[in-house]
C-alpha cells in the first residue's frame, strides 16, 4: 500500500504538468501528421499520373501496309491501346497529337512529362521477314525520374509483345524457306499472318503465366499499414522515454526538496520507494501509450494487428520506458544532469534502433546494429503485429524487451541503494 501511495502521488503530479503532457503526447501526434502528410497517407507512397503525349505516325494496316502486328492492328495502335489501358489508367494520362513536333513542344512547355513518339514503319518492321528495324523514341522533362521510367517501362512491356510477334514472324519466314518456297509474296504473307495470330494469342490468356500470391490471411491481416502509423509508432516508443523520465525524475526533485530524505525515516524501504516510483513510471507511460494507439486510430485510420500481441507490446513498452528511466535518474545528481544525460541516451537509443524510421523493415548490417537496442526490438515485434504477426511472431522480440527491462531495473536498484544508503 506505500508503494501504490507513493505511485499515486507521483502519478497525479505528471498529470498536473502542462508541458510535461504536450512532449508526451502533442509531440509525436504533430511529428507523425507531418511526416504522413510528407510521405502520403496510404500503405505506399503516392504518385500523380504521368501526363503522356503521344503521337502515332505508323500507319501499318491501315492504309494497305504490310499487315497487322498484333491483335488485327498496327503496331503503333497496339502500343497507343496499352498506354490508355483502364490496367494504367492510375499511372498514365494520355494526350493525342498529330505531329511528332507538337508532341514535343507539350514536354517543352510542362503541359506533359513524356512524350511517346512511335516512328512511321514499325508495323512493317515487325511483320518485315526482311529484317527492318525501327526504333520509339521518349522524349522526357529533364528534371524528372520517376515518371519517365513508369512510362518508359509500359512501352518497354509493349515492345516485347512486338518483338515476340517480330520472332514468330521470322521463324515462319524460316520454315517457308526451308521447305524450298522463295517467293516474296509467300513470305510476306506467312511472316504476317503469323505476326497477328501472335498477337491474337499475346491479347488472350498465355499458356504459361505466374501467379503470385500472398499466404492465406483475412482482410484485415492483408491491410497494409499506412505510412503515418508507421511514423507514430516510431515517435511512440521515442516519445515514451523522454514520458517515463518525467515522473522518475521526481526522485531527484525530492531529494532536493529534502522530501526523500523525511520518507526514509518512515518504515518504508528503499526497495518499496523505488518500486512506487517504478509504478508511477510504468502507468504514466502506458496510458501515454493507450492514447497514442488510440488516437493513431481514429486520426490515421491505422490497423495495429491483433489485440492480444498489441497489448503485450504497449505493456512491454512501458515496462523497459520505466526501467530505463529510473536507471538515468539513479546515476544523475542533479536536475541539469538528468536532463542532459537522458536527453542523451534516448535520442541515441533512437538513431540506432531506427525510431525515425518507425516500424519498416530492414535487412543488412542496420537490422542487426538495431537489435543492441531495447527499442529496436520493440520496434521489430510491432512490426509484426503491424502486418497480422501473431505470439510466434512476437516472442523473441517480447523476450528481449523484458530482460532489458529486468535488467535495467536491477542496475537502478541497485545504484539507488548505494547513492542513498
Amino acid at each position: 500500500m506505500r508503494s501504490l501511495s507513493i505511485a499515486w502521488k507521483d502519478f497525479r503530479h505528471v498529470y498536473r504538468n502542462i508541458p510535461a503532457l504536450a512532449m508526451m503526447l502533442a509531440a509525436p501526434l504533430v511529428l507523425s501528421l507531418a511526416l504522413g502528410a510528407a510521405f502520403g497517407s496510404g500503405s505506399s507512397f503516392s504518385i500523380k499520373p504521368v501526363d503522356t503525349a503521344i503521337v502515332n505516325l505508323d500507319q501499318g494496316a491501315a492504309t494497305g501496309g504490310s499487315g497487322a502486328a498484333i491483335g488485327g492492328q498496327n503496331a503503333g495502335a497496339t502500343i497507343e491501346q496499352i498506354l490508355a489501358s483502364p490496367d494504367v489508367k492510375d499511372l498514365v494520362v494520355l494526350k493525342k497529337f498529330a505531329t511528332e513536333g507538337e508532341a514535343r513542344a507539350a514536354v517543352d512547355n510542362g503541359d506533359a512529362s513524356v512524350a511517346v513518339i512511335i516512328p512511321a514503319g514499325l508495323t512493317e518492321a515487325v511483320s518485315s521477314p526482311s529484317g527492318k528495324s525501327a526504333s520509339i523514341t521518349i522524349y522526357r522533362d529533364p528534371s524528372l525520374t520517376i515518371s519517365p521510367g513508369i512510362v518508359s517501362s509500359i512501352v518497354q512491356s509493349a515492345i516485347l509483345s512486338l518483338n515476340g510477334a517480330r520472332a514468330a514472324a521470322a521463324g515462319a519466314v524460316a520454315i517457308v524457306t526451308q521447305s524450298g518456297n522463295h517467293d516474296p509474296g509467300v513470305l510476306t504473307d506467312a511472316a504476317t499472318k503469323t505476326a497477328q495470330a501472335f498477337g491474337q494469342g499475346f491479347q488472350g490468356q498465355p499458356p504459361i503465366s505466374i501467379d503470385s500470391r500472398a499466404p492465406s490471411i483475412s482482410a484485415s491481416e492483408r491491410a497494409a499499414p499506412n505510412v503515418a502509423s508507421q511514423v507514430l509508432l516510431g515517435m511512440m516508443v521515442f516519445f515514451m522515454f523522454f514520458g517515463a523520465s518525467q515522473p522518475a525524475r521526481s526522485i531527484i526533485d525530492e531529494q532536493r526538496n529534502a522530501t526523500l530524505a523525511r520518507l526514509f525515516t518512515t518504515p518504508t524501504s528503499r526497495r518499496l520507494i523505488l518500486g512506487g516510483k517504478y509504478v508511477a513510471v510504468f502507468m504514466v507511460v502506458l496510458i501515454q501509450s493507450i492514447i497514442l494507439l488510440v488516437v493513431g486510430r481514429l486520426v490515421f485510420g491505422a490497423h495495429w494487428g491483433f489485440f492480444g500481441p498489441v497489448a503485450v507490446l504497449t505493456i512491454c513498452g512501458a515496462l523497459v520506458a520505466a526501467s530505463l528511466a529510473l536507471l538515468m535518474i539513479s546515476l544523475a545528481k542533479t536536475p541539469a544532469q538528468a536532463g542532459a544525460f537522458s536527453s542523451a541516451v534516448f535520442v541515441f537509443l533512437g538513431l540506432v534502433g531506427g525510431n525515425f524510421v518507425g516500424s519498416v523493415n530492414f535487412t543488412g548490417p542496420f537490422a542487426i546494429v538495431r537489435r543492441i537496442t531495447p527499442n529496436g526490438w520493440l520496434l521489430e515485434g510491432w512490426s509484426k503485429a503491424l502486418y497480422g504477426g501473431s505470439w510466434g511472431s512476437i516472442g523473441l522480440p517480447v523476450l528481449v524487451v523484458l530482460a532489458s527491462s529486468a535488467v535495467f531495473f536491477a542496475v537502478a536498484t541497485v545504484a539507488f541503494g548505494r547513492r542513498f544508503a
